[in-house]
């Protein structure tokens, strides 16, 4: 039995998860997506459908950036895998490097629920994509549906990301990791990543397991690396993980 649990990140929705969903439901994965309903879409939690007793189960949570401090604490923890997709548990840096970040976090915070927000939110989305292609139209009339709650939400998460300090609330010792990097990320700062690896080797049993991609973003949109962590979830490192 084998089921996934997919939570996107800060101003992204379940719509990002359309091409993994097709991917992995073809080869018989069970597959929901959370929503944190900054848009005109209803707001989901999901829970896993298969209880920890079962032979052979497989949990996979899938948490893109931001998504590993929103999901839900006991679907979190009873992951028996968690694939973590340029994510971090500290997102601003501590060093030298933090100053610029601090002041772009300040900057998109303040343009929340102003004439600037759109303007905000089209430059986060062009270099969260970058260096890939983003269909600018489609993600503008989305700025059109964002409610009121919605950019309470908006705010609400930009201060969890600004105050995250540690890895995510409710994660199990005993889960396998797997960290997904992008090597064109120009949102994740790299002592960001490196602090995350260090966080996970001193709290896991088993040390993470990494994978960098070339020609990728911070959003994943390239099919063969869908594909990719899929095969490491089935194939490469699935049968010393369950």
């Amino acid at each position: 039995m084998k089921e996934i649990i997919a939570v996107h990140g800060w101003a992204g929705d379940s719509h990002q998860w359309s091409n993994w969903v097709k991917i992995f439901k073809s080869c018989d994965w069970e597959w929901q997506t959370a929503e944190r309903g900054y848009k005109a879409i209803s707001p989901q939690k999901p829970k896993w459908n298969h209880n920890s007793n079962q032979v052979k189960l497989k949990r996979v949570a899938i948490c893109h950036s931001l998504g590993s401090h929103m999901i839900d604490n006991q679907v979190l923890q009873s992951a028996t895998h968690l694939v973590l997709i340029n994510s971090f548990s500290r997102f601003i840096p501590n060093s030298k490097e933090n100053r610029p970040v601090k002041l772009a976090l300040n900057k998109m915070m303040n343009a929340i629920d102003t004439p600037n927000e759109k303007a905000m939110l089209r430059k986060f989305y062009l270099k969260a994509y970058k260096p890939n292609y983003i269909d600018l139209e489609s993600i503008e009339s989305n700025f059109l549906h964002i409610s009121d709650l919605g950019r309470l939400k908006l705010k609400n998460d930009l201060i969890l990301l600004i105050n995250s300090e540690s890895l995510p609330i409710g994660l199990n010792s005993s889960t396998k990791v797997l960290i997904v990097n992008s090597e064109e990320d120009y949102i994740l700062a790299n002592q960001t990543k490196a602090k995350l690896v260090k966080d996970l080797k001193n709290h896991l049993e088993t040390a993470p397991k990494i994978i960098n991609l070339q020609e990728e973003g911070h959003f994943i949109t390239k099919i063969k690396n869908i594909k990719k962590i899929k095969q490491w979830l089935e194939f490469d490192h699935a049968t010393n993980m369950v």
